[in-house]
């Protein structure tokens, strides 16, 4: 009766030879096919990282700018750097002026190659929630989550794999009242992190935002800063010890550093007074840093000086000391070690970089000028490979870009300038295990700069997560919300009459708020003092009452008692004895005798 099969049977259908027949045979097909499920269970969303990644993308007229001045190019990851005694080696057959030109070309073609590979900044994403300047970050050792801190007193929590692509910090806290943050850094586990703020007092919070300690500040009256047992001035510099996370230091405007144990809160271990010869004999500390190895402590001051102390002492006098290795009265915002700990870089308050040698610690070994900076948190870091040292530039408001500045660590060459906002780059930091750079500026942006292809994690496990979608119950009203018992549905009948309420109320003190009476005489009606009233009125009518006797006021009302008695004198009438009163009194008598 019925057929073994619905419809069209596709076995005995001619192919239709018209190429539109094909065409509609075949969009037929692929409507049914999205009609029908392809599989049970939940869908996986395909892979759209390329075209998410894409819109992160720098744009060509912001991308970095190289330096073909540069002579030395760097070699690509694995290859072995050629020495001087290779290139000398080399058999150089003669060439023309054509030949040395091409040859510079390919040099310049490869090093643009090579940097283009290596550094992660093709793709770029911004933290926008502070609204001053960006004067700390700092990203716990395993690269997962980033805290920033502000001009604006706040320090936000940032989790790569937590945010979506929204951007926003998932914790916002004041942990220092109402004082700028100057640094803040993961201890070596990256279970506690270090503030660094205007206070006096440096804090301990752990990895979620909850405070640990907060450490002692000292006596300001001591002159002798030895004796104190915490600062007594504003901080400006701190870090952990690099092999001991019970361990941290501090640098002060009162001219010291203090090393602090983790579990004692009283009292620092050890204190470095920073002697100068200015007058008053202290100057302010601007930053310090331990070596990698843990066995030096760098300090610089406001003063211009450098100096160097063994990590276990004595900290009586510096062991290395550079008088004016910066302008004085400038502030050398960053000292960083290198990893072979006798290399050293400063960037200094007077627009400068310089490498010094440990080894030979009496002036620099190269420096570089004509890095402006405006702020006393700007820093210089080594990349991870320490074949570069960046830093960010200053600029004037309206006046350009704040630069990004990426020079040779061997010759302080510019190797490369990326430009990031209209204002100035504060901080850097390079992260080795997620190849990442990350920058603070002055107008309260964090910029995150990566590589899809050699950067690991961090802004690319955000840049990928699609914001929540809201749900069906998930609303929000945006009109105000009304009480049930504010309507008139349940809301008390009124009487049509209030004039008796208002007449009860008016008897009533409380409710009517009468003033208070006047005090009639002293602690009358249980009342205690007077107003301003009888304050006056007391020196215009005199109280006469101590300048009467008592013995006579007293006297006044003898006959009254004898012949009107109230009280017990009626029961005593009988057997009450005569009284017997003196007819003078003491004085009288006195009078008389003389």
């Amino acid at each position: 009766m019925f057929g073994k099969t619905f419809g069209v049977n596709l076995s005995t259908m001619e192919e239709p030879e018209d190429p539109k027949e094909l065409e509609e045979v075949d969009q037929g097909l692929e409507t049914l096919r999205g009609m029908l499920p392809m599989s049970f269970g939940a869908k996986k969303k395909t892979s759209v990282s390329a075209e998410v990644f894409a819109r992160t993308r720098r744009k060509e007229d912001e991308s970095a700018s190289i330096n073909t001045s540069l002579g030395t190019s760097f070699p690509a990851k694995g290859k072995r750097v050629k020495t001087a005694s290779d290139q000398n080696s080399v058999k150089v057959r003669p060439r023309d002026d054509s030949d040395d030109d091409e040859t510079e070309e390919e040099e310049t073609i490869e090093e643009e190659d090579f940097l283009d590979s290596s550094l992660p900044i093709s793709h770029e994403i911004k933290l926008n929630d502070h609204y001053k300047s960006v004067t700390a970050l700092g990203l716990d050792p395993a690269g997962a989550r980033l805290i920033s801190g502000s001009a604006d007193y706040d320090v936000k929590f940032w989790d790569f794999a937590g945010m979506d692509s929204t951007m926003r910090p998932f914790r916002s806290l004041r942990p220092c009242g109402d004082h700028q943050i100057h640094h803040v850094e993961y201890s070596l586990s990256g279970d506690q992190f270090l503030i660094i703020s205007g206070s006096a007092r440096p804090k301990l919070y752990d990895r979620d935002g909850f405070e640990i300690e907060e450490y002692i500040k000292g006596d300001p009256y001591i002159r002798d800063m030895r004796n104190t047992s915490g600062h007594v001035a504003t901080l400006t510099a701190g870090g952990w010890h690099p092999n001991d996370k019970s361990c941290f230091f501090t640098g002060s405007a009162d001219s010291t550093i203090r090393l602090w144990d983790v579990e004692n809160k009283r009292k620092q271990k050890q204190v470095i007074v920073f002697k100068t010869k200015e007058r008053g004999g202290r100057t302010i500390v601007t930053a310090a840093a331990y070596s990698p190895d843990g066995k030096m402590i760098a300090a610089a001051a406001q003063d211009g000086n450098l100096c160097l102390w063994p990590a276990n002492g004595p900290f009586a006098r510096p062991s290395h000391i550079i008088e004016r290795a910066h302008s004085p009265y400038s502030e050398t915002s960053s000292i960083v070690f290198s990893r072979n700990n006798w290399t050293l870089v400063s960037r200094g308050g007077d627009d400068t970089v310089k490498v010094w040698d440990v080894r030979n610690f009496k002036s620099p070994v190269k420096f570089a000028n004509e890095l402006p900076t405006f702020n006393a948190e700007t820093n210089a870091i080594f990349s991870p490979d320490e074949r570069l040292i960046i830093t960010g530039t200053a600029v004037k408001k309206g006046e350009g870009y704040g630069k990004l500045v990426m020079l040779e660590r061997d010759t302080l060459e510019i190797v490369r300038t990326m430009s990031i906002t209209k204002s100035s780059v504060i901080r850097v930091l390079w992260h080795s295990k997620i190849n990442q750079i990350i920058t603070g500026s002055s107008d309260g942006s964090i910029h995150v700069f990566y590589d899809p292809s050699v950067s690991v994690r961090g802004a690319k496990l955000c840049v990928v997560k699609e914001p929540k979608k809201r749900a069906v119950d998930d609303y929000e009203i945006d009109r105000p919300i009304i009480a049930p018992h504010s309507l008139a549905l349940f809301r008390d009948d009124r009487p049509k009459s209030t004039k008796r309420k208002r007449e009860k109320l008016r008897k009533d003190p409380i409710a009517s708020r009468r003033p208070d009476l006047p005090v009639n005489g002293p602690g009358k009606g249980g009342k205690i003092g007077s107003s301003l009233t009888q304050h006056i009125m007391k020196d215009i009518i005199k109280d006469t009452t101590r300048d009467d006797d008592p013995r006579e006021a007293l006297l006044k009302f003898a006959e009254i008692s004898q012949h009107d008695p109230k009280w017990i004198s009626s029961a005593y009438q009988n057997t009450q004895p005569v009284p017997v009163l003196a007819d003078t009194t003491g004085e009288e008598e006195e009078e008389e005798t003389q």
